[in-house]
């Protein structure tokens, strides 16, 4: 009587297939496949591997699967239960509600860190100025707060000037001529810059204070000493105009064109 391994091999050496031809169709290692036919059971291997190995063996040799495997458990197994059955694997579900937890945990966790290494430390970083792209028509709660503290400050300095002209008054006419420029003929070049539409402008100093920083209005106009080396940034460079000395030079830039800290000279012209 032949064996059942002994049955598969005839089979396959029939239909002329080599073993490493059916191990790479069925996925199943040529080892295991060679100790079927040759009717050895592996004790490494559990008994319900080597039974399905056998039955996708014997289907794809088109042999009565059912037959061959009965057969295969009389030779191998003949004190055992001939209906063998394969028991199916228990699945616990806390396993899974456990890496549910443990992986809705670990998400809340990198959320946790990102938040409090990038987002709560870039806060304390935010205190400079910002330099927005505003809309030409957007009107600025924050730049409004800055332009009533402007005027604020220049009727300030307004009262402090009538008191500084008062006490100039008193002084000798040696200590005024000391204060004088060398130079009687100099007069100061004066750049003015006329807006042509509303835009947001920020100037500042050398010392990089900041002297104006607020939405001008259409036809508002702002002007200065351009030994002052004051620098302008704006929102739409397009719409300031530069005028020196009464004569004007043209436009800081381009419609919509944001500028930042530019410094003017006197040869400027655009």
């Amino acid at each position: 009587m032949e064996l059942v391994g002994q049955i598969l091999k005839k089979n396959r050496i029939r239909k002329k297939l080599l073993l490493s031809d059916v191990s790479k169709e069925l996925k199943i290692s040529e080892e295991i496949l060679n100790n079927i036919e040759n009717n050895y059971l592996q004790n490494d291997i559990d008994i319900i591997f080597i039974l399905g190995h056998l039955r996708a063996y014997c289907s794809f040799l088109n042999l009565n699967e059912t037959e061959l495997v009965s057969k295969f458990k009389s030779e191998h197994l003949p004190n055992e239960n001939k209906n063998f059955e394969i028991k199916r694997p228990i699945v616990e579900k806390n396993f899974f509600i456990s890496n549910k937890v443990k992986s809705f945990c670990l998400i809340l966790i990198i959320f946790s860190s990102f938040y409090f290494l990038f987002i709560e430390v870039d806060k304390a970083d935010r205190e400079y100025a910002i330099i927005p792209e505003l809309p030409e028509n957007y009107v600025s709660i924050v730049e409004q707060a800055n332009l009533d503290y402007e005027f604020q400050n220049q009727a300030i300095d307004k009262v402090k000037e009538k008191n500084f002209a008062k006490a100039d008054n008193k002084f000798s006419s040696s200590s005024a001529i000391a204060s004088l420029p060398k130079d009687e003929n100099y007069k100061p070049m004066i750049i003015t810059l006329k807006i042509l539409n509303d835009t947001w402008v920020q100037i500042r100093n050398k010392d990089d204070e900041i002297i104006l920083s607020q939405l001008m209005n259409k036809n508002d106009e702002y002007s200065y000493d351009l030994e002052s080396n004051y620098s302008i940034t704006s929102g739409n460079a397009g719409h300031i105009l530069v005028i020196i000395d009464q004569v004007v030079r043209g436009k800081i830039g381009k419609k919509g064109q944001v500028v930042d800290s530019l410094v003017l000279s006197k040869d400027f012209s655009n």
